[in-house]
């Protein structure tokens, strides 16, 4: 009897093991000698030619949600250690995001139909299908025509993403609808999920990244891709500001944070989890711009700080060449606080003074030397025709190699994301400072 209950259990036991050797196999990431990257002017890279810190990229790719490196990342590559940090603030955003997986998904491809991504575009109009996404929503967005029959929770996000990519700002009934639906942090991981996915669709196209074979290019080029709400890009900051600052100690130190539609948090109002990503924020680069916003998030918050860490501090193309893109990026957003900030870090860094009140007056600088002159035609090519010619490739990837134009694109990127929540948040300039910036209909000549 012994016996045969010892015989039973040994068999339940290797039955459990083999029912669960199929589950360890599927959790085993790809052998990362067998990716095929795919790239045009990015030629793709294999594995065993990649430095360590590119390998170390591939391998969090490979272990994390995506299992793979399509898309974006072969470019990324080119400068890992923030190209494996945005890998993780984007995962963050696309797979642990609090929205529902349709209205994620029509955002997603809001924003590649936005930047005419084709291959952005393809890829997510197929997961927007799969999570019932009705066919004529996609169609229209497609056509850069309104949607007919969105369900209330998707039209809520529509109208927010379309007004900030066409206006550059949110009006005050379009904030509190998607407020009252998502909560702050909704809202955050909605200007995330698109502010991360225009990074994604602007280093695609630069790389003329190609399609899978077989299939064509779905999206037209239009003169308004989405919908333009207001006065276009010379809308002004909607509603009556009405700022608040909050002074709290956390652990010893002083905390003070500054907003208007996200208020400003004391540190005894945050959740653990906010309190963990104030206490690492004030013990490196501080808690201001934009940290009062993005702490609504702290698990992407902190993903998008470390990013940051590494686009304002580690960057390989000199800081006169990434200020200048970072104050484009600005100038072209309307985004008041970021220019203020940028445009001394750009002076202190070796931009004159004229060429940057040029910019801020929606002028072409003259007497810009050769490099600067590279990056500027770049920087606003990219925006205004969401693509890069062949000469201003050439000429900004002889100045900068093709690590520094990831770099260029990634400064440009992330702080177009800073753009976006501070113009939601309507973050004002400080007590002493006066914005600079008129809306304009063209802020980049």
């Amino acid at each position: 009897m012994r016996f045969q209950f010892f015989f039973a259990l040994m068999i339940g036991a290797l039955t459990i093991v083999s029912a669960q050797a199929p589950l360890e196999q599927a959790k085993q990431a790809p052998d990362p000698r067998s990716l095929v990257l795919v790239g045009d002017r990015f030629k793709p890279l294999k594995y065993d030619e990649m430095t360590p810190e590119q390998k170390t990229m591939i391998d969090h790719l490979l272990a994390g949600e995506r299992r793979g490196a399509g898309g974006p990342f072969n470019v990324l590559l080119r400068s890992p250690e923030v190209g494996d940090l945005g890998q993780q603030f984007g995962g963050a955003m696309r797979f642990r995001t609090t929205l529902p997986r349709d209205v994620a998904e029509v955002i997603i491809i809001m924003t590649g139909r936005f930047w005419m991504a084709q291959f952005e575009w393809n890829a997510h109009k197929a997961a927007a299908l799969q999570n019932g996404v009705n066919p004529a929503i996609v169609d229209a967005i497609a056509t850069g025509k309104r949607p007919g029959s969105m369900p209330v929770e998707m039209e809520l996000a529509y109208n927010l993403i379309d007004e900030l990519l066409t206006t550059h700002q949110v009006t005050d009934a379009t904030f509190k609808a998607a407020r009252e639906k998502y909560g702050e942090r909704g809202l955050v991981d909605m200007i995330g999920l698109s502010g991360w996915y225009g990074l994604v669709s602007m280093l695609l196209n630069v790389d003329r990244y190609p399609l899978p074979q077989g299939v064509q290019p779905n999206l037209k080029s239009l003169e308004n891709p989405l919908p333009a709400a207001g006065m276009g890009f010379a809308t002004p900051i909607p509603g009556v500001i009405s700022p608040a600052d909050a002074k709290s100690t956390a652990k010893g130190k002083e905390l003070s944070l500054r907003g208007d539609r996200f208020k400003p948090l004391t540190y005894e109002q945050m959740t653990p989890e906010q309190k963990k990503m104030t206490d690492i924020a004030l013990a490196q680069r501080g808690t201001g711009g934009s940290f009062n916003i993005s702490v609504r998030d702290p698990d992407g918050g902190q993903l998008f700080f470390d990013m940051g860490d590494r686009v304002r501090f580690h960057m390989s193309v000199p800081d006169k060449l990434k200020e200048l893109a970072i104050i484009l990026t600005a100038r072209y957003w309307g985004a008041q606080f970021e220019w203020l900030a940028h445009r001394r870090a750009a002076v202190q860094a070796g931009l004159s003074e004229d060429k940057v009140k040029a910019i801020a007056e929606g002028r072409r600088p003259v007497g810009m030397s050769a490099d600067e002159e590279a990056v500027y035609n770049f920087i606003t090519e990219l925006f205004k025709t969401k693509q890069s010619s062949d000469a201003t490739f050439a000429a900004v990837k002889s100045v900068a190699g093709e690590r520094g134009v990831v770099d260029l694109i990634v400064s440009a990127g992330y702080y177009q994301v800073v753009s976006m929540l501070m113009n939601t948040d309507r973050l004002p300039v400080n007590a002493n400072q006066q914005p600079e910036l008129k809306y304009l209909a063209r802020p980049l000549p």
